[in-house]
């Protein structure tokens, strides 16, 4: 399976017995029934929707860690400290300790939504061909692909990514993660705005594959070798 290292990336380890509640709040996605062993994906909103940063969530019983986009880190945290208030929650970054790597291409046993941990590396298995995989710091592990490779698979599967389709000053349905919206959970900060938009059905996008050379060009988000990717 190909691997490529995610090198603008985080890990933060959250720790507390309100942390589900508080990220379930604060996000797109139900979070807050997550079981151990399992892992889930998840943008943390604004009041005005709009995207803070894109996580993966992953809970170990113990405690969380959360994979997330580098240049977010800080205004995530910024975003998150006032709201922790008198609530069971401490995050650290743990970042230094450990390097991320995507495992892409290819489908494996483990389960989707699920998580392994064995020889110092966390294997997260978010949808069928990918995997989040947290390696600790002196173990080794092949890095046999490119950016350029992973962002090529990327338009093949229409899958949106950071920076390219994932942006700070977008809703979740502006950015290609409109599966990551969980339409009957509870409140959470932006949650009438983005009901608001799927009951008048305005603004709601989707994440597709164009042929290069097509007349919406203007819209690419993705450039690939023969098909990019836009929305629209």
């Amino acid at each position: 399976m190909p691997k490529v290292a995610f090198t603008d990336s985080y890990t933060s380890i959250w720790r507390g017995a309100d942390c589900l509640k508080l990220i379930d709040g604060l996000s797109s996605n139900k979070v807050v029934n997550l079981e151990k062993g399992r892992v889930i994906q998840t943008a943390i909103i604004n009041n005005r929707a709009k995207i803070i940063d894109f996580v993966t969530v992953i809970n170990f019983g113990e405690f969380l860690a959360l994979v997330g986009y580098l240049p977010n880190y800080q205004a995530m945290i910024d975003f998150v400290t006032p709201k922790i208030l008198l609530g069971d929650v401490s995050i650290s970054d743990v970042s230094h300790l450990n390097d991320v790597v995507l495992t892409y291409g290819e489908d494996s046993e483990l389960e989707n939504g699920h998580f392994v941990s064995q020889d110092g590396i966390t294997l997260a298995k978010v949808s069928d061909d990918l995997m989040i995989n947290i390696c600790a710091k002196g173990v080794n592990i092949e890095i046999d692909s490119t950016e350029n490779e992973f962002h090529e698979w990327r338009v093949e599967k229409v899958i949106p990514w950071y920076d390219f389709e994932i942006k700070n000053n977008l809703t979740p349905y502006a950015s290609g993660l409109n599966q990551f919206v969980h339409e009957s959970k509870g409140c959470f900060a932006g949650q009438e705005i983005l009901t608001r938009m799927r009951s008048r059905n305005r603004g709601i996008k989707n994440l597709i594959q164009v042929e290069n050379g097509s007349d919406e060009n203007k819209k690419i988000t993705t450039v690939g070798s023969k098909k990019s990717l836009i929305i629209r």
